[in-house]
């Protein structure tokens, strides 16, 4: 797993691939997130 990892991150074309999608699951997740408490703080269901 880390010598598959190490081989990607050599090649700067597959590197920015990889950090684009750790980017793009971070930023989902973090929306994701927010939507949640924006729900929560507004629509609450007692």
């Amino acid at each position: 797993m880390i010598e598959r990892l190490a081989k990607v991150w050599d090649d700067p074309a597959n590197r920015a691939k990889l950090l684009w999608r750790l980017w793009i699951v971070s930023t989902g997740f973090t929306l994701f997130g927010f939507a949640v408490m924006f729900y929560l703080v507004l629509f609450p269901h007692h």
